[in-house]
């Protein structure tokens, strides 16, 4: 299970507002959604994070995985 997280509020035109407040099943699809959070995912940061272990298995700027 995936949730994504960030230090900016996320919207999209399309997805929902709640969209980003999913816990996803599949990593990928978390990842997908959390592209379309954000206008420019390389300079704003999201991540997606494993939600039992709290641990980043995504992010989309080049800085390091924790």
């Amino acid at each position: 299970m995936f949730r994504i997280e960030s230090d900016v509020e996320l919207s999209s035109d399309w997805l929902p507002a709640g969209a980003f407040t999913t816990v996803y099943a599949s990593r990928s699809v978390a990842v997908a959604t959390a592209i379309e959070g954000v206008d420019d995912p390389a300079e704003v940061e999201v991540r997606v994070v494993d939600a039992a272990t709290g641990r980043v298995v995504w992010r989309s700027t080049a800085e390091e995985f924790e």
